[in-house]
């Protein structure tokens, strides 16, 4: 049988002179284990990995870029151990002169939540993926992205409803032969209260936010945007769950932009600076409502968002 060494080189006679950004692999199954607040947990990824090519080189080696990352699977995941994977992964690539080398891993996290009021638990699904890349010249950078999923109510609609209740209210007790009794108004409430029901809708945050640190802020991150938003949505419910899910909506009406703006407060007072992208999944109109936005602890006064 031949060696490896006798087979041959297809990729030697077809030079060209065109350099490539990014040539590499993508959607590679790759188990990783993440450190969780609720302990370390195995996760099925994908990854995806590339190298930059310059004029005249072809024939980058996946193969040893594959068994580079085979070794993300046998610890708890870190910022050394993806720093290490990502330069001996371009270090095994001299011979087409790569510089450059980037490559990620997509997975979806589960957190244990509680019920709001009752005693019932379940688990909350959290897609999140790792961005690294690494050359001699730019060093290492790694950042994580987790995606937030949440209920907001719309302000306006509120105003409105509430609007429509008082008018509705004026007109049936000026209708009245006498005043009524906080009772009677009690009982108008309960009946009427939900004349015009303010809309909501299941909205998605997702944050990217560059990681310095030695371990990945995997729970940190997801409980500090739930609780700078104030709805998130809920996994065991029973009635006296979902009425104090209703409060909190009522408690919490937003706009995507109040929504934005609430994020970047809670991630900058915690030093993260990066980008976020939050979608309100309108319940009234057919389209969606979108706010982008950069962020850095350097660009705001953190006394002045207090």
């Amino acid at each position: 049988m031949n060696s490896a060494s006798n087979l041959p080189d297809v990729a030697s006679t077809l030079a060209t002179a065109i350099p490539l950004d990014q040539v590499g692999m993508s959607g590679i199954a790759l188990p990783v284990t993440l450190a969780l607040a609720d302990g370390e947990v195995v996760c099925a990824a994908s990854a995806a990995i590339y190298a930059n090519v310059s004029n005249g080189q072809k024939g980058l080696h996946m193969s040893r870029m594959y068994s580079t990352l085979l070794g993300l699977s046998d610890a708890p995941l870190s910022r050394s151990s993806l720093q290490q994977c990502a330069q001996q992964a371009l270090a095994q690539q001299q011979e087409v002169n790569a510089s450059s080398l980037q490559f990620s891993l997509s997975t979806t996290v589960q957190q244990k939540r509680s019920a709001l009021n009752s005693q019932g638990w379940g688990w909350n699904a959290y897609p999140l993926t790792l961005q690294a890349s690494y050359s001699e010249a730019a060093g290492f950078a790694l950042s994580l992205t987790v995606q937030v999923t949440y209920s907001s109510s719309c302000p306006a609609s509120a105003a409105l409803s509430r609007k429509a209740l008082k008018d509705a209210f004026l007109a049936h007790s000026q209708s009245q032969s006498e005043p009524m009794s906080h009772e009677q108004v009690a009982l108008w409430l309960e009946q009427q209260g939900t004349l015009a029901i303010p809309h909501s809708q299941r909205s998605v945050a997702t944050v990217t936010v560059a990681i310095e640190q030695a371990e990945l802020p995997i729970s940190e991150l997801i409980e500090l945007c739930e609780a700078a938003l104030g709805t998130p949505v809920q996994t065991y419910v029973k009635r006296d769950d979902e009425q104090q899910f209703a409060l909190r909506n009522g408690a919490n009406p937003m706009f995507v932009e109040d929504a934005s703006r609430r994020l970047v407060r809670a991630l900058v007072q915690q030093g993260y600076q990066g980008h976020l992208k939050v979608e309100h999944q309108e319940s009234l109109h057919g389209h969606d409502a979108v706010a982008q936005t950069h962020f850095s602890a350097a660009e705001f006064d953190r006394e002045a968002m207090k």
